[in-house]
């Protein structure tokens, strides 16, 4: 029954690469990018970026010189280093309008700058990353199919050999874009259509979730851009306790606030965003009841055999240095995904507070 108990959990960890391989295999609706010269507007919101706000700004600007119709807004939200600074030489810079004013949430800052944007092709960037050239043009160069609502960059990591989780994302998603709409938006770089953006819930912790499922609930498709990349630090260093946390949180926080929106989606993709983004919240808990269950269902004798082969593979496993790697990144998640939820039902820890997180600008080598 070990064996059977072990089939039932690696079921539920390759459920959605699974369901993502055969819909990329059995029901293909690929799109094409090609270039694309329609001006776009670049939003930006920042908060004490001085390490990165000049870096970033130059990316952005030799974007803007390859479209001279083109523009960037940014808005400093309450910076009190140097960044305010730091941008002040830019506003003579004719493509930039920079605004400072009073602190506000990022989403706060977006719903305020996408209304003044000139353009239908919106661009929004954070500012940490570090950008490959050429990233916003192939963002764009999807919107040249009018099904395309929203396109999101890839993010790779800065080691020259990325984590097996990150390549398994990378992989899910260009399965999920080939038969219809990836799930993954990632807010530090995308573009949409103005069109299609929709004033973002200040009481809601993640925009970029958000505008994913609205997107979706528009039927629009959501793609990733393969070709469009941000260097950020390696996978299992990026999920530190208060980023785990705060996911869970947020998405909490969206279920209970948002549930009208969910229900908007399509069946099939509604259940795909409940198994992709919910399911990894429970799967420690599905884990642990169903090892329960399994040793309640037999004698003593047969369970403590169970129990000793267990413990026996788990050792093994821990003595490995990699799988013990991918174990204990496993557990490290997954206890504060745990923590977070009970926080949120039982100590109605609900904020939508968002403080920056403590993560440095990963090295690109």
């Amino acid at each position: 029954m070990i064996f059977i108990f072990c089939a039932f959990f690696t079921s539920i960890l390759l459920l959605y690469p699974s369901m993502s391989f055969l819909r990329g295999m059995l029901m293909p609706k690929p799109i094409v990018p090609a270039p694309n010269e329609a001006p776009f507007s670049i939003i930006v919101s920042c908060y004490n970026e001085e390490k990165y706000i000049f870096e970033k700004i130059t990316e952005l600007v030799q974007a803007l010189e390859q479209n001279p119709a083109s523009e960037l807004l940014l808005f400093s939200t309450g910076s009190t280093d140097k960044t305010n600074e730091i941008l002040l030489p830019f506003k003579s810079h004719p493509q930039i309008s920079i605004e400072f004013g009073p602190r506000m949430t990022k989403i706060e800052a977006l719903n305020y700058l996408v209304p003044q944007a000139k353009h239908d092709l919106l661009v929004f960037s954070d500012c940490r990353q570090v950008m490959k050239p050429n990233s916003i043009q192939n963002l764009l160069s999807y919107f040249v199919n009018d099904e395309v609502g929203t396109v999101s960059c890839t993010i790779v990591d800065t080691e020259s050999t990325p984590s097996f989780f990150r390549k398994l994302y990378l992989k899910m998603a260009q399965l999920d874009m080939q038969s219809g709409s990836s799930l993954n938006l990632y807010g530090a770089l995308y573009a949409q259509r103005k069109s299609v953006f929709r004033p973002i819930p200040q009481k809601l912790l993640f925009d970029d979730f958000y505008v994913a499922v609205s997107t979706l609930a528009q039927k629009k498709r959501l793609l990733q851009a393969p070709n469009a990349i941000l260097y950020d630090i390696p996978f299992q260093n990026y999920y530190s306790p208060e980023r785990c946390q705060r996911l869970a949180r947020g998405l909490l926080l969206f279920l209970s606030n948002e549930y009208a929106l969910l229900a908007r989606v399509p069946i099939a993709t509604r259940i795909r965003i409940f198994i992709y983004k919910y399911l990894k919240l429970v799967i420690a808990p599905i884990f642990m009841l169903g090892f329960i269950a399994f040793m309640l269902l037999f004698d003593t004798q047969i369970a403590q055999v169970i129990l000793i082969l267990f413990l026996i593979a788990l050792t093994s496993m821990l003595l490995i240095k990699k799988t013990r790697t991918f174990l204990l990144f496993l557990f490290r998640i997954n206890y504060y995904f745990l923590k977070a939820i009970f926080g949120y039902l039982f100590l109605n820890q609900r904020s939508n507070n968002w403080e920056k997180l403590k993560i440095l600008r990963a090295r690109v080598n």
